[in-house]
C-alpha cells in the first residue's frame, strides 16, 4: 500500500505480485492470499462491508494489516486466519489455509514481488490498484504520516 497523492484518498492497494504460495506459516498472521471462504464454506463479508455484521477491522483503519476485499486474514493474532461470514446467523469463523510445509521466507533485500506484509519489498510500482498516484514517503503532502525515511532508515 501507499498513500495518495490524491487529497480525498489517504492510502491505497499496489498490485505488486505476491511471492508466497495458498498457504500460512504459524498462526497465519502474515497471510495474504485470496482464500475468502469459510472452513464450513460460507462466504466471507468484505472487510469494508458492515453487513450483514458490523465491526472495527476497517482497512483504512488498519492498513498494514491487509485488510483487502473479502479475503481471510488475521489481523488479531487468533490461531489462524478467518473471515466475517455473509451469512447473518454466523458473525464470523475460521477459514481453512494449508499450512506451508517450507520454513517462512527469509527477508531477502530488494525484493520485486511481495512477501508477507510487504517488509523486504523494493520494486518501482508507484501506482495503485485503483490507478492512484503514490505520494513519495518523503512527503508530508496531502497526507501527514510518521513513515519516513528518517524514521525508517533501514527499509
Amino acid at each position: 500500500w501507499c498513500y495518495t497523492t490524491d487529497p480525498n484518498t489517504r492510502f491505497d492497494y499496489c498490485n505488486i505480485p505476491e511471492c508466497e504460495v495458498e498457504c500460512m506459516h504459524c498462526s497465519g498472521e502474515n497471510y495474504h492470499g485470496v482464500v475468502a471462504t469459510t472452513a464450513s464454506g460460507l462466504e466471507c463479508q468484505r472487510w469494508d462491508s458492515q453487513q450483514p455484521h458490523s465491526h472495527g477491522y476497517l482497512p483504512e483503519n488498519f492498513p498494514e494489516k491487509d485488510l483487502k476485499m473479502n479475503y481471510c486474514r488475521n489481523p488479531d493474532g487468533e490461531p489462524r486466519p478467518w473471515c466475517f461470514t455473509t451469512n447473518p446467523n454466523k458473525r464470523w469463523e475460521f477459514c481453512d489455509i494449508p499450512r506451508c510445509t517450507t520454513s517462512p521466507p527469509v527477508p531477502a533485500p530488494g525484493r520485486q514481488c511481495l512477501s508477507g506484509r510487504g517488509e523486504d519489498y523494493r520494486g518501482k510500482i508507484s501506482v495503485t490498484e485503483s490507478g492512484n498516484t503514490c505520494q513519495h514517503w518523503s512527503a508530508q503532502s496531502p497526507h501527514r504520516h510518521a513513515r519516513t525515511p528518517e524514521n525508517y532508515p533501514c527499509k
